[in-house]
């Protein structure tokens, strides 16, 4: 890293600062903080959608699994779009019409308070599970730059991004995510052409090489359950997954619902897959190019891991000025998943708990106060978080995959429930939840049930709504109140009096 490298990484961070601190000048009420007012353009959002998933994880294990596996892994964006498809026909209907804040205030209107509560849990454990990968992520790059210990790093990358999403609300995260996405795409271009013009023969050589060794090859039809490689796993055990998280993960859930209306909505979300094929092909690219690159170079050391590699490429093999931009876009992505998550976090512990019981009638500025304080306690959490995730010493794409999953098939089966059996009621959905986890959880510990971790949403999900539905007859069926506007079998009327938007208040004890 030298001076032209420090610089752009320094005036890209004084950006995003900037942006920041515009954008908060306006935070005054929990509608602007946790929505931006609904005002912001659904193709800003689309793009924050496939930012907030495209973290540093993704942009350092990218490159590692190109290099080792090719472009296999760009099969999960079919996944992903089975997923979205389903979140635009069953879940969205919902989101944007509910006029709702939180994904899980649709759990109380169909349910009741402790089901909403159980919903919002599920996604607090996921963001965190996910949180401490993300900041270790980051963390590598700092650590091999400056050669500090990783925990060091994470310390000081996770300062950073408290004091940055502090100061922000939705408007400032989906804004800032915009540039931080067009940020990877100009790192990855660097380092592209980087790998590109060290070599004589340039593109084509190296993509000669790759293709001599395999590395071109983009779908593999095996059955293989326990590999993301695999095509039918790809499509059925991860898009179920893609489902979970596009559909009940508030990060995804929160930039449909600030979109000025239904349609705005589902333009949002195809941009945003459409994006994530690009900087998903991108990563990879890099990483095949790297292969060829190393090949001709006889190889890296022994001691590198895959998600190490890129890097490696940028201390050893990047010029000035390109190593910034790599850096910078690093960074970015980073910072762009970071703060949507503890933004998220926030959002759920204010909304879903913090309004809900404690201060039901707090003023809109206490409430955007709670919610940035919440980020600053998520955000120590975080820390701690990264650490363990950089104690285990997995490859960061099988560590999101594994210890994410955990929490998603609850979530998916409780919002399935809702929308598709109007027969669960309260009782069921909640206990149903739990003892579908629980029972899974012993089943795998005994060894009675064994099944990779990437299907486990595809087998928890539908396992609660099973046991839900047995639950549901031990109690009556749900009323009119709980089902109108709420279940794809009963929709919205035009009669009057009609009022499915209402929040639940303190007079409905019914529904705690």
């Amino acid at each position: 890293m030298g001076m032209i490298d420090w610089a752009i990484v320094l005036v890209y961070s004084a950006i995003v600062i900037a942006i920041g601190a515009i954008a908060s000048r306006k935070q005054d009420n929990t509608d602007e903080y946790f929505r931006g007012a609904k005002q912001i353009p659904w193709w800003a959002l689309g793009f924050s959608i496939i930012a907030t998933s495209f973290s540093a994880a993704s942009l350092l294990g990218g490159p590692g699994e190109g290099y080792g596996h090719g472009f296999l892994y760009l099969q999960l964006q079919l996944g992903d779009l089975i997923g979205y498809g389903l979140v635009i026909a069953v879940f969205l209907p919902f989101f944007v019409r509910l006029n709702l804040t939180t994904a899980y205030e649709y759990l109380e209107r169909r349910f009741d308070a402790k089901t909403r509560s159980l919903g919002s849990l599920c996604f607090l454990l996921f963001v965190i599970a996910r949180l401490g990968g993300l900041l270790y992520a980051a963390a590598l790059v700092l650590s091999v730059l400056t050669g500090i210990s990783t925990n060091t790093a994470i310390l000081m990358v996770g300062v950073v991004s408290i004091i940055y999403t502090v100061a922000g609300g939705i408007t400032a995260v989906v804004w800032t995510d915009v540039l931080q996405f067009g940020m990877i795409f100009v790192g990855l271009g660097a380092g592209i052409w980087a790998a590109v013009t060290a070599v004589p023969g340039g593109f084509g050589e190296l993509w000669r090489i790759a293709g001599e060794n395999g590395k071109l090859v983009v779908f593999n039809f095996d059955w293989d359950p326990a590999s993301i490689r695999s095509l039918p796993t790809a499509l059925i055990a991860y898009g179920i997954l893609a489902f979970a998280v596009a559909g009940t993960n508030q990060q995804s859930v929160q930039r449909y619902v600030s979109c000025a209306d239904e349609q705005s909505a589902r333009k949002a979300i195809f941009l945003g897959w459409f994006s994530g094929v690009l900087g998903v092909g991108a990563t990879l690219l890099l990483g095949v190019l790297l292969f060829s690159f190393y090949q001709l170079q006889g190889g890296l050391p022994g001691n590198i891991k895959p998600d190490e590699i890129l890097s490696y490429f940028i201390v050893n093999q990047v010029p000035p000025g390109a190593s910034g931009f790599l850096v910078a876009a690093i960074f970015a992505a980073a910072m762009s998943s970071i703060d949507s998550a503890l933004h998220s976090l926030a959002t759920c512990m204010t909304v879903d708990f913090y309004d809900r019981y404690i201060n039901i009638q707090a003023s809109e500025m206490r409430s955007v106060r709670v919610a940035q304080g919440l980020i600053i306690v998520w955000g120590v959490v975080a820390i701690f978080s990264a650490i363990y995730a950089a104690s285990t010493g997995q490859d960061l794409l099988e560590f999101l995959v594994s210890y994410t999953t955990m929490f998603l098939g609850p979530l998916l089966g409780i919002f399935l429930m809702g929308v598709l059996f109007p027969r669960i009621n309260a009782l069921g959905a909640f206990y149903g939840t739990v003892a579908a986890v629980l029972l899974v959880i012993i089943a795998s510990n005994a060894g009675w049930l064994t099944f990779p971790g990437i299907w486990r949403s595809a087998v928890t999900a539908p396992l609660a709504v099973l046991l839900a539905l047995g639950i549901s007859l031990f109690a009556s069926a749900p009323t009119p109140k709980h089902l109108l506007g709420l279940t794809i079998w009963h929709p919205v009327t035009d009669a009057p009096g009609t009022n499915v938007v209402a929040r639940p208040g303190a007079d409905d004890q019914d529904l705690g």
